[in-house]
């Protein structure tokens, strides 16, 4: 497997809670040794399932990121069994520019396969919030992804009805 660029300064194995950074080199016209940050916090207690939340895909999209960062501040060790990984700004260029995608296009290539590749490989479950954005209005809802694997997919969908959003919906992904 090809390496990532992105490097995390938090150690996902360890105890406790963990404030830190994925960090993404980036050499623009302010700064030759640049590095996107992205906030990233680790919360683990002992051996239980892995779950990611991660809000700010879409950068106007603030409802996500403000419930998690809120979440990473207030979330204790021992309140949960297992482990927590929250990426409250998950497209941080999006996010600082206030617009809905980035204006950076490789950078956010880089940033979904980091997801796709090693964060959400280590987990159990993962939760990705969106709301409307600038432009949007949406009626509150969770949603599951149809799978191949009819046991994750089942999984996938009881999560969906737990997350207790008036509404509940499932579909195909057509790639």
């Amino acid at each position: 497997m090809q390496k990532s660029s992105i490097t995390a300064t938090i150690d996902f194995d360890r105890e406790g809670v963990q404030h830190g950074f994925l960090t993404l080199p980036y050499s623009h016209d302010d700064s030759a040794w640049g590095s996107i940050m992205i906030p990233i916090t680790v919360i683990k207690n002992g051996h239980g399932p892995t779950a990611l939340l991660t809000g700010g895909n879409h950068g106007d999209e603030y409802e996500g990121i403000t419930s998690l960062l809120k979440l990473t501040n207030s979330l204790q060790a021992d309140q949960i069994q297992g482990r927590v990984i929250i990426v409250p700004m998950m497209n941080l260029p999006a996010v600082q520019n206030a617009s809905r995608t980035s204006f950076i296009g490789t950078v956010t290539e880089k940033i979904a396969d980091y997801f796709t590749r090693y964060l959400v490989p280590k987990c159990d479950f993962a939760l990705d919030i969106h709301s409307g954005g600038k432009t949007l209005d949406i009626v509150p809802f969770a949603a599951a992804h149809r799978l191949d694997n009819l046991d994750q997919e089942e999984a996938c969908i009881l999560g969906a009805k737990l997350f207790g959003a008036p509404y509940t919906i499932s579909s195909k992904i057509m790639v």
